[in-house]
This record gives C-alpha cells, structure tokens and sequence, in this order.
C-alpha cells in the first residue's frame, strides 16, 4: 500500500488530492489550514494519516490539530516516540476513543543506529503504545540497510524507511517485505523526507519487479 504525503499545498489542492488518492498523509506541519480545514480534508480521504511534527508550532496547537484530524475519522495518527508525556496521554486517548490506529515513530536524520538500539527503539515505540511501528533513519553504508530490513522479521506491524540516497531501495521493497505501507511523494519535487520519491515513480518501478 502506498501512501502519498500532502505537504506545501493550499486548502483546495489538499482537498482535491485527499478525495482522489486512496491513501494520504497529511503532513499537518507543512499545511497551513484551519480546524475546519482539517475536518474537510480528513473527511473527503478514504483513508489518511494524520502527522504533525515538532518544531513549527506549539504543543498545545499540535495537539488541537492532531485531536481534530482524529475526531475527523483519521485512520492513522502518528506522533513522536519520546513525545511530552500528557501530549502522547491526550492523543493516546482520543485515538482509542475513536478507533483510530496509533503510529509511533522513530527519526533520525543523521545515521542508522545499530541493531541492539534499534531492536530497543521498537521496544519503546510498543512500550509506548503503538499499535503500528515506524522507523526512519538515515542510510550511510550498507550495513545500515541491512538492519533496517532485519527488523521485519519481527511478528509487529512495522513501517521501516531508509532515508537518503542509499535508502531510496527501502521505500520500494517496504511493500514485498510486510510494511504496513510505503511512503511517496505526489510529484517529483514535492517530497516530505530525504530518499522520497514519486508516486508514480514507484508505482514504474513496482510494476517492473512483478513482470
């Protein structure tokens, strides 16, 4: 399953493509849209992840946006492994209350721990209460990737993502290895993390494998 990641569009562009691609991520940092917005975009998916990142705005914001997305009928909400303790209570709550699957996720923008860390990193996403795994980590050798891959032999709903150059294969073999689903970007140009590639990209590549 590919989900293609909403990011620096406006409201209307937002819409149209939330009613179009069977699954999406809004990236709820990288929009900027009203709570009655977010209702509309969340309500025109047939299916969605709602994801809004540390750093732009405040907790207290994020965490309005993230309980409306979830109130919307979000499928998915994602949040932060180590994120505040009351922020995660409050979204761990309306995510149970309205049926809506919990993502914990992992990022590291600099290096792929090594495997005792990382096979610890899912521990605590699970200790978290993560009913789905996700780990991105930048790729710099070969053996980074390997680990990443090793992890899905574990009996877990995962998402396991290489970033970066070395990491683009990842994202294609996500799907033939039991990932919960594979991130892509729109269009070429319209990408929400490094290594990200297009939908239609993907979708090329994908077909090539199965012939």
């Amino acid at each position: 399953m590919i989900c293609v990641s909403l990011s620096e569009i406006g409201y209307e562009d937002c819409l149209s493509m939330a009613g179009r691609e069977p699954f999406v991520e809004f990236r709820f940092d990288l929009l900027t849209l009203t709570l009655e917005q977010i209702r509309e975009v969340v309500s025109a998916a047939s299916s969605c992840i709602a994801t809004c990142r540390p750093g732009k705005m405040d907790e207290d914001h994020r965490l309005e946006i993230l309980k409306t997305a979830i109130q919307s009928g979000a499928d998915y909400v994602d949040i932060e492994l180590g994120s505040d303790q009351a922020f995660s209570n409050e979204i761990i709550q309306s995510a149970r209350y309205h049926d809506t699957t919990l993502i914990i996720s992992y990022h590291n923008f600099e290096l792929t721990p090594a495997m005792p860390e990382l096979e610890q990193i899912i521990r605590d996403c699970l200790k978290a209460g993560a009913d789905v795994v996700k780990i991105a980590c930048q790729v710099n050798q070969a053996e980074d990737l390997r680990n990443l891959f090793k992890l899905y032999s574990r009996d877990q709903r995962m998402v396991i993502i290489g970033m970066g150059k070395l990491g683009v294969i990842s994202r294609i073999a996500a799907p033939m290895l039991g990932a919960e689903f594979t991130f892509a970007a729109p269009e070429t140009g319209q990408e929400t993390a490094p290594g990200q590639i297009s939908k239609d990209k993907l979708l090329s590549i994908l077909r090539q494998i199965q012939e």
